[in-house]
């Protein structure tokens, strides 16, 4: 029988946070705090409580970073994100403890998954799909991730389906203009990210879009078909490996596997060392990927429609009827619900005015 895992920050558990969350159950230690499993009292919900460490909450900075994680998570709603539902601050001791409450997640990781058996490439690709559409949802709200690993995707039983939710947006960065009420803390040149999992670019400390992501999804679709991580070694060797050494084929690591060519190439191709060579998006490289798994002969749940989309219908029915008031009330409802229509809204009032 393993060893529990130690509790490395404070041991809170019998502790009641701003007078609301009760904390019952030590889940886990992380790098930068320990996860309850609790009580809402005033709900009568479980929830899960990730309570920071006191090392990582000691200066403005930092605490900013963390209530930029609360707030990118309240504000992100997808099936495959986990969303954040509170964020408070616990005194114990004379330090401050943040803390982040979300929905308490019974499962296991991406990473135990793996561990705990084979993985046929099918299910991996299906997992990988997952994976894709809750970066997909992110992305569409101008927000990076940055540390896309197995440890941060949770496979939950929801609605008759196990479901993959992606966590943990400690390390996030917000690309869109206005999404926060101050800018995010960040350090130019510092490498941020778990090393087995980093681009290219994020080990060298450059200028990071969508595509850091992608090339992280892609290491992550190389370990489930190959149970191994491409580079190993030293930290040293790791970092060289993402920046400097050719990506290994899948096939020629597991070829016991039966990984299809079509997905060795995609796997390849997702961990380009250039950004312009990877997919140009996660709904691109997981059309991609669907392909590859319908000629397989796996049943995948395609994206959802975007939020918006029977607003957006109605607008067009409304100007095909020529009423161009309601298209574009119609229209604007639409970019509410989801950023990706407000091109939309632009399009709509120049045909108006060119029209008029």
């Amino acid at each position: 029988m393993s060893a529990r895992p130690p509790i490395l920050g404070p041991d809170l558990r019998g502790a009641v946070l701003d007078r609301r969350y009760r904390l019952d159950e030590f889940i886990a230690s992380g790098g930068s705090g320990t996860v309850f499993a609790g009580v809402d009292l005033r709900l009568g919900r479980e929830v899960a409580v990730k309570v920071i460490h006191p090392e990582y909450a000691r200066h403005p900075e930092q605490r900013l970073r963390i209530r930029q994680e609360a707030l990118l998570g309240a504000r992100i709603t997808h099936e495959h994100v986990a969303q954040i539902l509170d964020f408070g601050e616990h005194h114990a001791k004379g330090e401050r403890l943040p803390f982040i409450v979300m929905p308490l997640l019974r499962g296991r990781s991406l990473r135990e998954e793996t561990l705990s058996g084979s993985m046929s490439w099918q299910a991996a690709g299906a997992w990988v799909h997952q994976l894709l559409l809750g970066l997909s949802a992110l992305h569409r709200e101008g927000v990076i991730h940055r540390d896309v690993k197995p440890d941060n995707c949770i496979l939950v039983a929801e609605g008759g389906r196990r479901r993959l939710k992606l966590i943990d947006l400690g390390l996030a960065k917000v690309t869109r203009e206005g999404l926060l009420s101050r800018p995010p803390w960040s350090v130019a040149g510092r490498v941020v990210g778990s090393l087995h999992y980093i681009s290219p670019q994020q080990a060298l400390g450059e200028a990071l879009d969508e595509r850091a992501d992608i090339y992280a999804a892609g290491v992550v679709l190389f370990e489930l078909l190959t149970r191994t991580q491409p580079f190993g070694g030293s930290d040293y060797e790791i970092l060289n490996g993402h920046v400097e050494q050719p990506v290994p084929s899948p096939k020629s690591v597991a070829p016991l596997a039966g990984v299809p060519d079509p997905l060795d190439a995609i796997t390849m191709r997702a961990m380009a060392k250039s950004p312009e060579a990877r997919y140009g998006s996660a709904m691109d490289f997981d059309a991609a990927l669907v392909e590859v798994l319908s000629d397989g002969g796996v049943d995948v749940d395609r994206s959802p429609a975007p939020a918006g989309c029977v607003e957006a219908q109605a607008s067009l029915a409304a100007w095909a009827s020529f009423n161009h008031e309601l298209a574009a009330l119609e229209i604007e409802r639409a970019a509410r619900l989801d950023r990706g229509w407000s091109p939309l809204v632009t399009l709509l009032e120049v045909v108006r005015d060119t029209a008029v």
